[in-house]
């Protein structure tokens, strides 16, 4: 049903417009009548109808200021003025408030008929494109943080026009920092694991780093992931005061997705302000503007930290190397850093740097652990000695191995057997926490 609001000064009027609606069509109801103005304009805001007939010579409010008034409010209603006057100048007052028809007195109903199937039509139109209009609107809040990403993205790698910037960065309220500092973080997860298993681990892990780097850096950083599942920040300077918080952040990380992160830092040089006028007489500070400010320089940010992700990046194979030979020699009680760097060719204290940057661990510790894990499952014999495990993993007492064993777990082997076992377990590069 559309509802109906007729305004007319002249009850027969009324009854005579009310009486024609009804025969000539079953979907409207009039829900109110008013015979001045400043009634209809009551009726009409508590009623809200689809359709208002109002004449122009009323008492208290004419029609025409009626109308002005209506205009102030959002509603989608159509205005229909039904007057006696023929006059140019009420029915260019009427164009201009954008009123849908001009109807003279005595109305035609063939006239009122299809003037009636009009106005549905536009009813009908105006609330299809409500509804569009407030699902589209749903989905852009629901999907807010998906384009924000996908817009961060193509700018960073050079897929946007500078217009294509400026309104992006408009229609998703983003603003550029005046000394922007780019971070990156890559995880390689330790979890061995195939198919889609693998892949939804790693994108939930993604983006619970990613989580953890916007609690750290504060709701100004934009934070989102690329094309080759980085976590990259765009923040506020300056670089050093970041470099000195790098150590938390990473502490984070590995407690919330029990991985060792990668990270890369690289900052621009300060961004200069222009200052434009308000309107009235003053100034004020702007970061260029939106369309001054030099997008160019976070593309080239961008490149850099990977230049520089690569850079580190080119120590893994070195570090995997050494950890494969840890794995073979870890029996050899004589197994040592200078032995492992020599193999490898490098220095023993280079050697130590890149195992430390890439496990958390120095070469003792790390080989330690090693020793533990494989012990862990020897112990899962129960004809074997604690002297026998320690022997077969590389101690040369039971005592040192009891003692390393208690460094590692919190107990010792005895202990751990009499338990039956333990949930705790030893974390190298490649294996993860049970």
């Amino acid at each position: 049903m559309w509802k109906v609001l007729i305004a007319d000064d002249e009850p027969k009027i009324r009854r005579g417009l009310r009486s024609l609606l009804e025969k000539l069509d079953s979907s409207l109801e009039v829900v109110a009548e008013a015979e001045d103005g400043e009634a209809a304009y009551e009726l009409a805001l508590t009623t809200n109808p689809d359709i208002l007939f109002i004449d122009i010579r009323m008492p208290f409010m004419d029609g025409l200021e009626l109308i002005q008034r209506l205009s102030e409010y959002s509603n989608q209603w159509i205005i229909i003025i039904v007057t006696g006057h023929d006059e140019f100048d009420y029915a260019r007052r009427a164009i201009s408030l954008q009123v849908f028809e001009y109807l003279l007195k005595p109305v035609d109903p063939e006239v009122l008929k299809k003037t009636l199937d009009l106005a549905k039509q536009e009813l009908s139109l105006r609330r299809e494109t409500n509804r569009y209009i407030s699902w589209a609107r749903n989905q852009l809040e629901q999907n807010r943080d998906s384009l924000r990403e996908a817009f961060l993205r193509d700018l960073v790698e050079g897929k946007l026009s500078r217009t294509d910037v400026g309104e992006g960065c408009r229609f998703l309220g983003i603003q550029f920092p005046q000394h922007p500092v780019i971070l990156l973080v890559q995880v390689e997860e330790r979890i061995m694991s195939v198919g889609t298993i693998q892949i939804g681990y790693r994108r939930l892990m993604m983006y619970a780093v990613k989580a953890v780097v916007e609690e750290f850096l504060g709701r100004g950083a934009l934070v989102f992931i690329d094309g080759q599942e980085n976590v990259v920040a765009i923040t506020e300077g300056p670089e050093e005061s970041l470099t000195a918080r790098l150590p938390s952040l990473e502490a984070a990380i590995y407690e919330a997705t029990h991985q060792r992160p990668l990270l890369v830092l690289v900052s621009g040089s300060p961004l200069e302000r222009s200052f434009h006028s308000n309107g009235n007489g003053a100034s004020s500070a702007t970061l260029h503007g939106e369309d001054t400010y030099p997008y160019s320089q976070l593309q080239e940010l961008y490149e850099e930290v990977q230049e520089e992700l690569e850079k580190k990046l080119s120590t893994q194979p070195l570090v995997l190397l050494a950890q494969n030979y840890i794995e073979r020699n870890y029996p050899y009680p004589e197994l040592s850093l200078e032995e492992t760097a020599q193999e490898l060719e490098v220095s023993p204290g280079y050697l130590s740097r890149l195992l430390k940057r890439a496990t958390g661990y120095s070469f003792v510790e790390y080989l330690c652990r090693v020793r533990i894990k494989h012990a862990l499952q020897l112990m899962e014999n129960p004809a074997l000695k604690i002297y026998e495990i320690a022997e077969q993993v590389g101690y040369r007492s039971q005592h040192y191995f009891s003692r390393a064993f208690k460094q590692v777990l919190g107990i010792s082997p005895i202990e751990y057997k009499n338990r039956g076992g333990s949930s705790r377990s030893v974390t190298t590069k490649e294996e993860p926490e049970v």
